[in-house]
């Protein structure tokens, strides 16, 4: 026998793989709320998250500093990089295995202070380390993180794939998958 139906957020909250679960430690349901609301529109004013979660406008705003504050919350703007026709690229990239942890560390702040890198994650498995960088052109973007990465004695070999298109970035649905027109 099955017990009351949930409601959305009761079966998102006891879902396992949900990030309303998996943040639990970090946010409360009020917080996750305001995380939520802020992840639609970073914008929205603190009176407008209050009528939409329930509190108070100074209980907001409290909450949302205090999450400001201890790092868990950051509101960013970000380019849409295929909505302004720009290249973009995924780096997957070997470091050497005889280098030492300064020097690769010296690598790593030089991939953090490229501009046109816009991530810059360690990663397990095959390559050690994964960049997202963008250009005007997949050419110049070529050229650009060839120049970047082929002098670096930390580099073993690397790997650049570029992205076609994006249908969801930052929790954010860019766009559908079309069906394809074949033409007869």
């Amino acid at each position: 026998m099955s017990g009351p139906a949930l409601t959305g957020s009761e079966s998102a909250a006891s879902d396992k793989h949900s990030p309303q679960r998996i943040l639990e430690e970090h946010l409360d349901e009020l917080d996750y709320q305001i995380f939520e609301a802020l992840n639609e529109n970073g914008r929205m004013s603190d009176t407008e998250l209050a009528d939409r979660v329930g509190l108070s406008r100074t209980a907001v705003r409290r909450r949302r500093e205090n999450l400001t504050e201890s790092g868990i919350l950051e509101v960013l703007a970000v380019v849409v990089l295929q909505e302004a026709n720009l290249a973009y690229a995924d780096v997957r990239i070997s470091l050497n295995r005889g280098v030492d942890s300064q020097q690769r560390n010296e690598f790593i702040r030089t991939l953090i202070e490229a501009e046109l890198l816009y991530s810059v994650d360690s990663i397990m498995g095959d390559h050690d380390l994964f960049v997202r960088g963008w250009h005007s052109t997949l050419g110049n973007l070529k050229t650009y993180l060839w120049k970047l990465l082929e002098s670096q004695p930390a580099v073993a070999d690397f790997t650049i794939s570029p992205v076609v298109h994006t249908w969801k970035a930052w929790d954010r649905e860019l766009d559908l998958p079309q069906e394809e027109q074949h033409s007869e």
